[in-house]
């Protein structure tokens, strides 16, 4: 956590836009986020920021997801990706507290963070 108490989420993915707008919508839920483009970019700026999470694309040019989990273990990781069959691979990976897949429903994104960390989800009234 920031010296706010807010949740710092690292986003990494090679899609400008989706880095974007997961930034933007976390932002706007009371999260604070830093981010990277590209898998060996997320590994020192994870290892300087430590986040609480890692949102990060499982398949990017060099580095992608699984990689980088195996380099910081100590992380704990959300992936994404639009490829069913690797689910399955994510689960395997003790640090990964799931997967979503792309496009992200920013709702689901939310539920999956606010559950991994204990934080009820405000009930729409």
């Amino acid at each position: 956590m920031d010296e706010k108490g807010k949740i710092l989420v690292a986003i990494v993915g090679s899609h400008v836009d989706t880095v974007t707008e997961i930034s933007n919508y976390l932002e706007t839920h009371g999260f604070k986020t830093v981010w990277a483009y590209l898998g060996n970019e997320a590994v020192p700026l994870c290892q300087s920021t430590h986040p609480d999470l890692i949102i990060m694309d499982v398949v990017m040019s060099g580095m992608g997801g699984f990689e980088v989990a195996k380099i910081l273990p100590n992380q704990k990781f959300l992936f994404m990706t639009a490829m069913d069959e690797l689910e399955n691979k994510a689960s395997t990976f003790r640090n990964s507290i799931g997967l979503i897949k792309k496009p992200i429903d920013f709702e689901e994104l939310e539920s999956k963070i606010k559950k991994h960390f204990k934080i009820p989800m405000k009930s729409i009234a």
